[in-house]
């Protein structure tokens, strides 16, 4: 399933050059997909863990979010590569893994030599736009590459909106990420002081994590959070609901693609992880859906893919060549069912001394800290990761460990930041294991 288009560097030790994927209509059953410029809205949601909606199993409505589910092609395994929004937008955009496009933590930058979405679809005749929730005026981290207008706001959705509303008969390509913090300073002001855990007590637990006695919630105070963040993804649900609204009135659903996803998830303390600290599903395993013109082709789609790969797909849909460099891989075969295995998944974070991730075939091995502690899941079955199997199948713990050390070295044989690359060649165990994954062709 993987592709990956050779970076300059290593070219001579990867054969990994992809031909241009675009410029014909991709037909399934009698139906054409876009395969042209045409309108194209990302909405990047931070902190949304895939079980927070109703359409993947919540028990609390969220009906703005079923309802684009079901117009939508409805990917039930999809997995962030960082537990933070900036690094996993940079993916995103780029789609490359954080250690390649060098940018796996909040202070990084985006590296230059990253070719991103905005580059590849801008250009004449398509205007580029995003609105990317922080304080106003904040840092790009580099990921302003190719946008005509890159803003950081408080409230992306509303800008985001009124800027769509003035460029409907232009194709365009519109990013609107974060709505996180837009609906803690609402949810605060609505949720009664008296059932909410005060903020001073969370700042509490926070500062303690560095600790040698880090706190971690009450049972009471957790039950309470839970009902805080369900009431926080309630509130997202209406702004998707204000935000379907104006697309519909305006007939971009009939012309446009839409992508809903959550950059990351959100730790309701499973693991002592509180918010997103480590690689765990609960922050890593969020909902995406594509919404093509019409709603044509909706349904649910259970083969596991990368937040990453939506960067290919948006361009093959779009009728555009892959760029060099790019490690993820185009959506339509998956959705059209032309796709090949393996359908495999990766991740990282420098926080906790560094950890790694890889899922395959229903199950994800966690590593983490310098001692490279493993941890093995069943993920289709122990969805929140709670019992460690590692003991109890070591043969496919060997296998997806290989997997993820061979990973490991073609992000940093690859990297785009001089700090990171290595320069040795990879060994032909390793050019094997990659070749097998769909990284070399």
């Amino acid at each position: 399933m993987k592709q990956l288009a050779g970076l300059s560097f290593i070219v001579v030790a990867l054969v990994l050059l992809l031909s241009c994927g675009g410029g014909t209509a991709v037909e399934e059953a009698g139906v054409s997909l876009p395969a042209g410029p045409h309108p194209v809205v990302i909405i990047a949601i931070d902190g949304l863990r895939a079980d927070a909606l109703g359409a993947y199993g919540a028990p609390v409505a969220t009906p703005a979010f079923d309802a684009l589910a079901a117009e939508s092609v409805r990917f039930e395994w999809a997995f962030a590569q960082a537990p933070e929004m900036v690094p996993s937008l940079a993916s995103m955009l780029s789609g490359m893994y954080p250690t390649t496009n060098g940018l796996r933590a909040a202070g990084d930058f985006l590296q230059t030599d990253a070719v991103t979405l905005a580059e590849v679809l801008g250009g004449p005749g398509v205007a580029t736009a995003a609105f990317v929730e922080g304080a106003p005026g904040g840092s790009d981290y580099g990921l302003a590459q190719g946008f005509d207008s890159y803003q950081v706001v408080s409230k992306p959705g509303l800008d985001g909106r009124l800027w769509m509303s003035e460029h409907t008969d232009e194709n365009f390509v519109l990013l609107i990420a974060g709505w996180g913090s837009s609906a803690l300073d609402e949810i605060d002001q609505i949720l009664d002081a008296e059932t909410a855990v005060s903020n001073e007590r969370v700042n509490e637990v926070l500062a303690s994590r560095d600790g040698d006695n880090p706190l971690l919630f009450s049972d009471d105070e957790m039950a309470r959070i839970r009902d805080w963040y369900a009431a926080r993804v309630q509130l997202i649900d209406v702004f998707i609901d204000e935000f379907m609204n104006e697309f519909k009135a305006v007939g971009l659903d009939k012309k446009a693609t839409l992508a809903v996803l959550g950059t990351n998830g959100f730790a309701l303390q499973e693991h002592d992880d509180l918010f997103g600290e480590t690689l765990y599903s609960a922050v890593t395993h969020v909902p995406m859906m594509i919404r093509l013109p019409g709603g044509q082709m909706a349904g649910v789609n259970s083969k596991i893919v990368e937040v990453m790969d939506l960067m290919p797909t948006l361009i093959e849909l779009s009728g555009a060549g892959f760029p060099a460099g790019v490690q993820g891989a185009s959506l339509v075969p998956v959705i059209n069912g032309t796709a090949t295995p393996p359908y495999i998944a990766f991740g990282e974070s420098q926080m906790g001394a560094g950890q790694r991730y890889v899922a395959l075939a229903g199950f994800r091995a966690v590593a983490r800290g310098e001692q490279g502690m493993v941890e093995f899941f069943n993920t289709a079955a122990d969805p929140f990761e709670l019992r460690d199997i590692a003991e109890n199948e070591p043969d496919k713990l060997a296998k997806l460990m290989g997997d993820l050390e061979a990973w490991s070295k073609m992000v940093t044989a690859t990297s785009l930041d001089p700090e990171l690359r290595t320069d040795a060649a990879l060994d032909d165990e390793t050019l094997k294991k990659l070749k097998s994954l769909g990284y070399v062709q």
